[in-house]
């Protein structure tokens, strides 16, 4: 004989939690997420295939994003048919070159050569149609107070910040990961990029949440995800495994909960695959497609 218990005692025994985490599966399964997926079109393809090639294959899987870092004139003018023609969406492309990765705004002198590398990218960003150009705010002076680095860097990046108004386009800075023996970036955490970007308090100037690089630097991720969304100081993220930078599912992050954190804050904006991948990029794409719609 069946002793019946009662709808708490149920609760409490754990036999609600599968099916907690079932319907909770399939009520994310019957809407899509907030945000849209954009393919990074870089290191998931092959070197040798050119960009609107890939272009191509993105807007065959049924995707309606992409991303770049760069490329020549000419090949851009074959990129921007394809965006015509396909109807895709340029999420973000490369917003510093060399002094963005060196001296960047933390060597003193050197901020205009910083800022004409800003100018150069926030105009092809404008010509995708208002892509976030990425940037970096040059590596870490060991002659140089960091005092002296910071406050060179959020001057710096309050006139970055006008010059991409000029041009209709928001900077996203991406706090970047060194491997050991490398000079480290001047802000490679979202512990010490947010204040920044904070007292910046520029509206075309946010941080690129790239969890690959994050991970790598301090973890913590879903935690400054709320944070940095919460405050409205990230304007892109960005998605890749630890180790490998390869799709989700092949290294230590959960990236079904950090898509369901993503869908649970409403997150509107681009979630960028800047990752390779360990069999085809269509299988990558649609892995990454299928969890989204699942979380």
């Amino acid at each position: 004989m069946k002793i019946p218990i009662s709808r708490r005692e149920w609760i409490v025994s754990g036999a609600a939690i599968p099916l907690a985490l079932e319907t909770a599966s399939a009520r994310a399964a019957s809407t899509p997420p907030p945000y849209t997926l954009s393919i990074n079109i870089e290191i998931m393809f092959p070197r040798t295939m050119p960009r609107p090639q890939r272009m191509e294959i993105v807007a065959a899987q049924g995707f309606r994003a992409y991303s770049f870092w760069s490329a020549s004139e000419q090949e851009r003018e074959a990129m921007l048919k394809v965006q015509q023609r396909t109807g895709l969406k340029c999420a973000s492309i490369s917003g510093t070159a060399r002094a963005g990765s060196s001296t960047g705004l933390t060597k003193p002198g050197q901020e205009q050569t910083y800022l004409e590398e800003i100018k150069e990218r926030a105009k092809i960003a404008a010509t995708f149609g208002g892509a976030q150009p990425i940037i970096f705010v040059g590596q870490v002076q060991p002659d140089v107070p960091w005092e002296t680095q910071r406050a060179q860097i959020v001057s710096g990046l309050r006139k970055s910040g006008d010059i991409a108004k000029e041009e209709g386009v928001t900077l996203v800075m991406e706090p970047l990961s060194t491997r050991p023996g490398q000079t480290r970036m001047a802000l490679d955490t979202a512990a010490v990029a947010f204040p920044v970007i904070d007292e910046v308090a520029h509206p075309n100037v946010k941080i690129c949440f790239d969890m690959y690089h994050l991970q790598l630097m301090e973890g913590n991720i879903a935690t400054h995800l709320r944070e940095g969304l919460g405050k409205g100081w990230i304007g892109l993220v960005q998605i890749g495994e630890v180790p490998g930078r390869k799709e989700p599912g092949t290294g230590e992050i959960d990236y079904a909960y950090i898509l369901r954190v993503l869908r649970e804050l409403n997150y509107k904006g681009y979630v960028d695959t800047e990752m390779g991948t360990s069999t085809t990029p269509e299988a990558a794409m649609e892995l990454t497609r299928k969890m989204s719609l699942e979380n």
